[in-house]
This record gives structure tokens, C-alpha cells and sequence, in this order.
């Protein structure tokens, strides 16, 4: 780890190569910073680039980074590796070949990867006449517009006379000052390891780019997959010392305690306890082969640094046509890092060739189970256009597995430090798009029909199995949904959307759901029923009537529960009233108001024979209801069902 002299501004930006074998990309390279970065005795043997290549490229308002990738097939992992890290790209083309078949690939790849911003160089034109040059740049143009960077500025280029150099240099100044960075610089720190070394006496030393955040000396980092924590001893950002390094800066991070054995590439240091190494995911993945993609194939997926074999399995389609996208599930051999809005590729296993790429919407952070969907539906555009945009939250939560989530999980998911988090969920909460359910539980709006749908599935199930009881009881619907019981009361509002599905006595059940009596319960009723009968208006109180007659309490809770809800008996002041006794009641009271305008309680007591506790009760209950309102001592009559109804 070596100190330039002078220390430069650094620019959050970095650059890369592209283009086939032989088309002039490291003599590029060469001729913008004058480093040579074929330094692997192979590549000097061979004269070929095999790995990634790292200079510091001098622009007019700082430094920026040059990452220069292999353009040989056998070498793809190592470019999409390189490719994956930067914001311009520099795609070479040689004015001899023309476009040859990595130049077309490298194209779709970086098209893939999203790279905002693409120059094509059109190279070794020393070596050709002018109208040769002119048709390799027609023929360039038409592959730019095929790919997605129609716009994109072409520099005739040579190495040898350096022509062009300084108007590659200019372009790349302005698009530097203008490339709109993937990452808000407010999200948690994550870098993908590129190259691995040793110090001596000094500790392990990795290379790479941060795709977000930013990390300072004496930070804590994870590596994963595998979870070791360590911590950073020294930062160098093109060879130069610094307290830290941010997104799309090239830098090189002296770790503590951990072995060089620890690491290689395609591993993952991050800010502790943020990222997760998975190996299933949703993705939106689009076909840019010549042929179609069948419903279940393996591949190999390049995500970041990383290469691992996986298996891509279509949702809702038995084949992806070239051009089309599609949602499919991801299944990883290994783990490995991924997060929503996480750009990858995929290419076949045999022969190798690009199939296609896209976006991370959703990761599942289990080895062990796998994201099942029920079906595709609008949701995962919702994910799709939120990944795009660089909203992990969103995207995860609409395409994930759950439409509940808790906060820790929903932090994490923003990438955002915490503050800033619970500010994005309080500002989507206040305009309507998540509903907080309570004790730090969330649902995404648009998904509250999955979560009605569950549920009216699990009451059938409960009932079913439990035909005895009114219904779910509140610690379970909660538990059914991995929610606190504190949350009972936001679930169940979001619940009665559903009209089939009513909260009973602080628990829930199906509106068509009548509990069936055991034969030793029907015997109970029975017992009830005689004894409020024979009581008539003396209404017993339901503590006597459970010692009286033996029956246990959670016994007569269950009856009584179910007496009320059929509207046979009426429970007021905790006294069982034959419903036909209240109606009594109800035209006594009427008949008084025929004489008086104001009914007080003793009257009415006197004219139903009630007891003062139970004739109180009544009246309270029709102010209730509306049928009359108190007023001083008594009871003004505000509504006369009698003089309403119909002739």
C-alpha cells in the first residue's frame, strides 16, 4: 500500500472497460492514466488481460476510478465481476473487426447491470481508412440503439498516435460530472470483495468498489456469507491514505483479526447485522438470447463479484420468450449476498452464453425454505418499478414473502441508518400506503387482501377443528401471522374488510359460523334456559345462576356468549333477560310516553315490575339504541318505532 504525493479530490465515480478480445482496451487504459494493469506474469506472457485491472484515471475536477475487464468468453465470470461495480462504461470496438461477438455481449451485460452511462470507442483506426471507420460506426450505432444507450457518444481512438485520447478524456469529464450515482449515499455500507492480498505484519488487505454507504477507520464490518466480524485498521483510495472511502470509490480496506484464508471474491463485507446471505430470491428477469427460455433451467448467476450455479424457475409462464420479461424464482447452490434492486446475469451453463439478467425484487433470508408466491400479479410491478428506482423497502416488502413485517426487518430492508428509516415509514404511513398495526408491526396496504384471505382460510380451519368455540381467540390470530398480541386490534380492523369475517367477544370467527354444542353443553343450555325462564322479569344475575346450577365458568361463558349472539336472552347489568322480557318492556315504556312526555326511572320500574338495578339497566340500553335520550331525572322519547311503521 503505497502514498502518492499529492493527494487529489475523488470523485464518486468509476469507469470501465468493455469490448471483445484484442480491441485495444488495455492500451486504452494506458493512454488515459499511463499504468499498465496487465500485472499477472500470465497476462504478460500471454499478452492478455485474464483478471480485473485498477487505475486511477486524472480528470479535470478530481480522480476517478478505471477498472479495466478481460474481453476473452473464457473470462466472462472476471467481467461481469469488474462490470458490476461501475457508473461509465467505455466500449471498445476495433475499426479493423468491427463488432465481433464479445462486443455484442458485453453490451447486453452492461445493459443488464443498469450502468448509467455508456462511450463507445472506436479503436486502432490507424490501422484503417476513413470509410472503414465510418461503416464500424454505423454498424455500432445500430447495436447501441438494440441495446438501450441509443444516445451514447462514439470517439475514434489510437493507441499508437494517440489520437482521440484527449476527446475520450473530455467526454468522460462531462459524464462524470453529470452520471447519476445507483445509491443514495444515505444507505448502510456495503462493498463486494474484488481482490484479496496479504501485508506483512500488517493483516489482510481486499480491494473493491462500495455500491453504498461509506466506511471510515475503526468501523466494524461483517464478511459474509458466514457472519465474521472485523474491523477496519487502515483505508487507501488509489493509493493514497484516507479516513475513509465512499460508494463508487475504488478502495482498499487493512482489516483486523481476520486471515487472507477468510476471504475471496465474490464475498461481501457490510455494515453488521444489515445484509444477508441467501440463496433464494424473486427476480424480474429479462431474455436477451436468441431463443426461448424454458420454465425451469440451471444457470450460472453472476450477482456483484459473485459467480454461483442456480436454478431459475419461471412464475405463471412455461416459457420466456427473447425480448420478454417475467417474474421467476432463484435458487442459489451457494450463498450469497443479494438484496432488493440488485442487478445480476445469467448465463447457461452449456454452452456458456448470456441468457438474460435484471433486478433482485425480494430476497427470502432462509437457507432453508423458499419464496412461494401465490400467484403474479400487480404487486411485483409495484416491486419491479421500486427496485428500479432504489427502494429496497418497498420492493422487498411488496414482492416478499409476507405482507406483515416488523420494524427491525423493515429498517434493515431500507438500507437506510434507523432514523431515516422510521422517518420513510412514518411519511408512508401518513399518506395512506402501509397501515401501522401496532407494537411495531406493519402491513403494506396493497396486500391487505392476502392478508383477509389468509385468515378467512385459517378460520375455516378453526372452525372445522374446533366446533365448539366462538372463535379464534386473540393471542392465536396473532400468533397465526407472527405478530405480538398487542397487535390484535390492527389485525382485526383490517380483518372486517371482509364482511364474512366479525370480532365476537374479543375473538374472531366467520359470520356464517354457528359453534355446534356438545351433548353435555346442549344439557347446560337446557338448564339455563329453564331457569331464566322461570325467573321471567326477576332476571338472574350470571354469577348466581353459574353457582346455582353447577355448571362451569368457562362452560357458562361459552353458553351465554352464545344466547346473546342468537338474540334469545339479552345481558344487562350482568343479568340474563329473556329478550321477549325486554321487548315487554320496550312497549310499557312506549305506552307510558303516550301520557307524559318525560318517563323517570321509578315510573318505569313501577309500570314493568323490574328491580330499580335491572329497570335502570333497560333504559340505558334504549338510550343506546336511540329510542330515547335522559334528560334531567328522566327519559324523553327521541324515536317511536310504533308511529314509523308502515300503514
Amino acid at each position: 500500500m503505497l502514498e502518492v504525493e499529492q493527494k487529489r479530490r475523488i470523485l464518486p465515480v468509476t469507469i470501465g472497460t468493455a469490448g471483445h478480445v484484442d480491441h485495444g482496451k488495455t492500451a486504452l487504459v494506458k493512454s488515459l492514466t499511463g499504468r499498465d494493469t496487465d500485472t499477472l506474469p500470465e497476462e504478460k506472457r500471454r499478452q492478455l488481460t485474464i483478471d480485473l485491472g485498477y487505475a486511477p484515471i486524472e480528470l479535470s475536477d478530481g480522480l476517478a476510478g478505471l477498472i479495466d475487464v478481460p474481453g476473452h468468453e473464457d473470462f466472462i465470470r472476471n467481467m461481469v465481476a469488474g462490470a458490476a461495480s461501475i457508473n461509465i462504461v467505455i466500449l471498445t470496438v476495433a475499426a479493423d473487426d468491427g463488432i465481433m461477438p464479445q462486443t455484442i455481449e458485453h453490451a447486453q451485460i452492461i445493459r443488464l447491470l443498469a450502468v448509467p452511462r455508456m462511450v463507445v470507442a472506436i479503436t486502432k483506426i490507424d490501422l484503417v481508412d476513413n470509410a472503414r471507420v465510418n461503416a464500424v460506426q454505423g454498424e455500432v450505432a445500430r447495436l447501441l440503439a438494440r441495446v438501450g444507450y441509443p444516445d451514447a457518444p462514439l470517439v475514434r481512438v489510437s493507441n499508437r498516435t494517440a489520437q482521440g485520447v484527449a476527446t475520450l478524456r473530455d467526454t468522460l469529464v462531462r459524464m462524470a460530472a453529470t452520471v447519476a450515482l445507483r445509491e443514495p449515499s444515505t444507505r448502510r455500507f456495503r462493498m463486494n470483495v474484488g481482490r484479496v492480498f496479504g501485508v506483512k505484519g500488517q493483516g489482510t488487505v481486499i480491494t473493491g468498489v462500495p455500491s453504498s454507504g461509506r466506511v471510515c477507520l475503526g468501523d466494524p464490518l461483517e464478511l459474509l456469507p458466514g457472519g465474521m466480524l472485523t474491523r477496519v485498521r487502515r483505508i487507501e483510495s488509489y493509493r493514497t491514505d484516507a479516513k475513509s472511502v465512499d460508494a463508487h470509490v475504488c478502495g482498499a480496506l487493512l482489516l483486523k483479526d481476520l486471515p487472507i484464508e477468510a476471504f475471496h471474491r465474490g464475498m461481501t463485507i457490510a455494515d453488521p447485522g444489515v445484509f444477508r446471505a441467501v440463496t433464494s430470491a424473486l427476480i424480474n428477469l429479462r431474455n436477451v438470447s436468441s431463443v426461448n427460455l424454458k420454465r425451469d433451467v440451471s444457470v450460472r448467476l453472476h450477482c456483484g463479484t459473485a459467480a454461483v450455479i442456480g436454478r431459475v424457475r419461471l412464475l405463471g409462464l412455461e416459457a420466456l420468450a427473447p425480448g420478454e420479461r417475467a417474474v421467476a424464482h432463484l435458487k442459489t447452490q451457494e450463498p450469497l449476498v443479494m438484496a432488493a434492486g440488485d442487478r445480476f446475469v445469467v448465463r447457461a451453463l452449456s454452452p456458456a452464453m448470456t441468457l438474460g439478467g435484471g433486478t433482485v425484487l425480494a430476497v427470502k433470508e432462509s437457507v432453508t425454505s423458499r419464496l412461494r408466491p401465490v400467484r403474479v400479479d400487480a404487486r411485483f410491478e409495484i416491486a419491479r418499478q421500486a427496485a428500479e428506482l432504489g427502494d429496497h423497502l418497498m420492493s422487498q416488502w411488496a414482492a416478499g414473502p409476507s405482507a406483515i413485517e416488523n420494524e427491525s426487518d423493515l429498517v434493515r430492508w431500507s438500507r437506510l441508518a434507523p432514523t431515516e428509516a422510521r422517518n420513510a415509514l412514518e411519511a408512508n404511513r401518513q399518506i395512506g400506503r402501509i397501515v401501522d398495526l401496532g407494537a411495531g408491526a406493519w402491513l403494506l396496504k396493497i396486500r391487505s387482501d392476502e392478508v383477509v384471505a389468509r385468515l378467512r382460510s385459517l378460520l375455516q380451519k378453526y372452525h372445522a377443528k374446533n366446533p365448539q368455540l366462538e372463535g379464534m381467540e386473540r393471542a392465536l390470530a396473532c400468533q397465526l401471522f407472527g405478530l405480538p398480541p398487542e397487535s390484535f386490534d390492527g389485525l382485526a380492523s383490517v380483518a372486517r374488510q371482509d364482511p364474512e369475517i366479525v370480532e365476537f367477544d374479543g375473538r374472531l370467527r366467520l359470520a356464517s359460523f354457528s359453534p355446534r354444542l356438545s351433548s353435555r353443553r346442549a344439557r347446560m343450555l337446557q338448564k339455563i334456559m329453564e331457569r331464566v325462564r322461570a325467573s321471567g322479569i326477576r332476571a338472574p344475575a350470571r354469577g348466581d345462576l353459574t353457582a346455582a346450577l353447577g355448571i362451569p365458568k368457562s362452560d357458562m361463558e361459552f353458553l351465554i356468549s352464545a344466547l346473546v349472539r342468537t338474540g334469545i336472552i339479552k345481558l344487562l347489568a350482568n343479568n340474563l333477560v329473556l329478550t321477549s322480557t325486554v321487548e315487554a318492556a320496550r312497549r310499557q315504556l312506549l305506552d307510558l310516553f303516550k301520557s307524559t312526555a318525560v318517563v323517570e326511572l321509578g315510573t318505569f320500574k313501577r309500570a314493568t315490575g323490574l328491580s330499580r338495578k335491572l329497570a335502570q339497566a333497560l333504559l340505558e340500553s334504549f338510550d343506546a339504541e336511540g329510542l330515547t335520550r335522559r334528560v334531567g331525572p328522566g327519559r324523553v322519547l327521541v324515536f317511536d318505532a310504533e308511529k314509523t311503521r308502515a300503514p
